[in-house]
């Protein structure tokens, strides 16, 4: 399994937070392998973007971030503060995780606990968008909701 990059205990608070969700262990996992993925995703087109601009460095309008991601980039950010989640270790983790050989901006840097976050948020925002009324997750909500940030994300 994934080594979770956000403390399990925080995560559950997290989503529940921001996404009126229960999620075990396994399933918090199971969403870390989704992120993982989604941030090479990102991190894969950003870089496409940069090369395309002839750019030396990978800055924060080469990421795809719509206005959804955006959104719950804001909902992120807002509850880790009163989580109190440490961003260093996360930082330190995603920098490992980005492939690419054109260097990030200091700002991007700086931002990637917060994409790495949001992703957690988003895949429990579509978890709840396809079934509102569901407090627990389980495995196929998680299939469901990865198969909807391949095709968007």
């Amino acid at each position: 399994m994934a080594e979770m990059i956000i403390p399990y205990p925080q995560l559950q608070k997290i989503l529940e937070r921001t996404c009126e969700l229960a999620v075990v262990k396994p399933r918090a996992e199971e969403m870390m392998e989704i992120v993982e993925k989604k941030l090479a995703d990102l991190f894969e087109v950003a870089y496409e973007n940069a090369k395309a601009e002839r750019s030396s460095t990978i800055k924060m309008r080469h990421i795809p971030i719509t206005k959804g991601f955006k959104n719950s980039l804001n909902l992120f950010r807002a509850v880790i503060e009163e989580e109190n989640v440490q961003i260093e270790p996360i930082r330190k983790y995603v920098l490992t995780k980005i492939p690419g050989d054109i260097p990030l901006e200091e700002d991007v840097v700086n931002e990637l606990p917060i994409i790495a976050g949001t992703l957690f948020v988003l895949i429990g925002r579509v978890i709840k968008a396809l079934h509102p009324e569901i407090k627990n997750v389980y495995p196929e909500h998680i299939e469901e909701a990865k198969k909807v940030l391949d095709y968007t994300l």
